[in-house]
């Protein structure tokens, strides 16, 4: 649903000069939610659909480009780190094969372009000098794009260019002026983004995601104080509005940590996760520990660096609410360089060895990263597109597609369901057409509905009280709507989850 809303918003955009609402913001876009969208990806992908059309492919192609170019990114960091190209190649191999970075890098969404302008502009600062002192401001633009790519820059950039500042400190004294240019080009952006918040109504979209939600944490309150013993002076102290948001913060932040989510399970909606294997491989779980202990032990500076990124990372994941693996993609980077680090030091280690125990101990080392890789993409191209289906609305595409086929035999066609931008983006509906529909939404039967041509879309709560479609529906009519709902009636046709088990979705027919 979100690849189409950003597609035919980005279809919409070139060939009206409006989103697919009828309104636009140059800074935030609307969205199918009613919400704010970072329209920096949107504005990449128009140039595209220009030349080849409005499809998925087309749509993917900028978040693939950007995750490809994370590898040399990645590589230039490290070896500005730790001066070794070993090290860095072994990280820009990780991370080319990294579930989490393969998973955001194959979908039209925001996150893989986050991730690389955040990089790009620590690349940038890290590379900066007396010589090349221009860094600076290219820095700042990057880092600012972020800022217009995906809502977790917002909440990790301030705190991270300050540790930037600090890491560079020395450097920065010598340039003083460019680093000035730095911070103005930085600082406009964010003023440009504190307009979005609070002027453009994207922090509504924040309120409703954040785990500071000022009627449940109030909520919490009050039923903590009635289920205790203690008089109201003392349970005041220990059930107030700041311990509960203090313990939200805790239980949302800690859980970012989990060992099963980094590299066994991983977690989070299937749309965002391929949920059997981690957010890393499973291989690099001894390493990344081995190279958090050689780092701290030879370099002080760059672990204390490495560390505050990681943490400041998963800020935007643990202040909202829900198992969303993107909001804390920031981090990403951090674990691929310890364990990197591990790695290549186990791999000079065991050359201390004489030539036939070397050389199994590095073979073995090599064929066990081999397996887990291969599992991984076994898993990926094979099963997930199968269990996690659902997830991605193979169904709803279906269903669609059987209503639009058959389109010429019905008088009305009700999608039971916001499916519109779907729709609108499988059948590259003109968007004049949509933008009419919906500014001008209609109600069928207590139902507010959109329509656009023969097809009525809504939430038809009806649906849950009758027990025939021609209760509520008009004659010659098809109806798409969930498989729990009208259980008594055989439909016309059924859509199946892949095991062919389970009904996801059901047509049914009024004649």
């Amino acid at each position: 649903m979100d690849e189409a809303d950003t597609g035919y918003s980005a279809y919409s955009i070139l060939k009206t000069g409006l989103s697919q609402y009828g309104s636009f913001n140059l800074l935030a876009l609307e969205e199918s939610s009613g919400g704010t969208h970072p329209p920096l990806y949107i504005y990449l992908i128009i140039p595209l659909i220009k030349v080849f059309g409005l499809n998925i492919f087309v749509e993917r192609i900028p978040s693939a480009i950007f995750g490809v170019l994370m590898v040399p990114i990645l590589f230039l960091i490290v070896n500005k780190l730790f001066r070794s190209k070993g090290v860095a190649a072994v990280a820009a191999l990780l991370i080319a094969v990294n579930p989490w970075a393969i998973h955001i890098s194959r979908q039209g969404l925001l996150e893989s372009i986050a991730l690389f302008f955040v990089c790009l502009g620590t690349l940038l600062f890290l590379y900066a000098s007396e010589k090349n002192r221009y860094l600076y401001i290219l820095s700042a633009i990057s880092f600012g794009l972020s800022l217009f790519s995906y809502d977790a820059p917002k909440v990790f950039l301030p705190p991270f260019i300050l540790l930037l500042v600090f890491y560079k400190k020395d450097d920065l004294i010598k340039i003083k002026k460019y680093f000035m240019y730095f911070l103005i080009i930085f600082g406009m952006s964010f003023l440009l983004i504190l307009k979005v918040l609070y002027f453009d109504g994207q922090m509504g979209d924040y309120n409703s995601v954040s785990i500071f939600d000022k009627t449940g944490i109030e909520r919490t309150v009050n039923r903590e104080r009635n289920e205790t013993k203690a008089p109201l002076w003392l349970s005041s102290i220990f059930h107030n509005k700041a311990t509960v948001a203090l313990g939200r913060f805790e239980t949302s932040y800690s859980s970012i940590f989990s060992l099963n989510w980094f590299f066994l399970n991983g977690q989070g909606n299937l749309q965002q996760s391929v949920a059997k294997h981690g957010q890393f491989h499973l291989f690099e779980l001894p390493f990344f520990f081995l190279g958090c202990f050689i780092i701290f032990t030879k370099n002080k500076k760059i672990g204390f660096f490495l560390l505050t990124w990681i943490l400041l990372g998963a800020i935007p994941g643990g202040i909202t609410t829900g198992n969303y693996p993107y909001r804390s993609v920031l981090l990403l980077p951090v674990p691929i360089i310890f364990s990197s680090i591990g790695i290549v030091w186990l791999w000079n280690y065991i050359k201390k060895f004489k030539i036939p125990i070397s050389f199994t101990a590095r073979l073995s080392l090599v064929v066990t990263c081999i397996i887990f890789v291969i599992s991984y993409l076994f898993t990926y191209f094979f099963d997930y597109p199968v269990y996690a289906s659902e997830s991605w609305a193979k169904q709803q595409n279906d269903a669609l597609k059987y209503a639009f086929l058959n389109e010429g035999k019905y008088e009305k066609i009700f999608i039971d369901g916001r499916w519109e931008s779907m729709f609108a983006f499988n059948f590259k509906i003109d968007p004049v057409l949509f933008q009419k529909a919906y500014l001008n939404q209609e109600e069928y039967r207590g139902a507010k509905i959109m329509r656009i041509g023969k097809f009525y879309f809504g939430n038809f709560i009806a649906l849950d009280k009758i027990k025939d479609p021609k209760e509520y529906f008009s004659d010659k009519s098809l109806i798409i709507t969930s498989g729990t709902k009208l259980k008594d009636i055989l439909p016309l046709k059924e859509f199946k989850d892949p095991g062919g088990i389970r009904v996801i979705f059901n047509a049914f027919s009024v004649e």
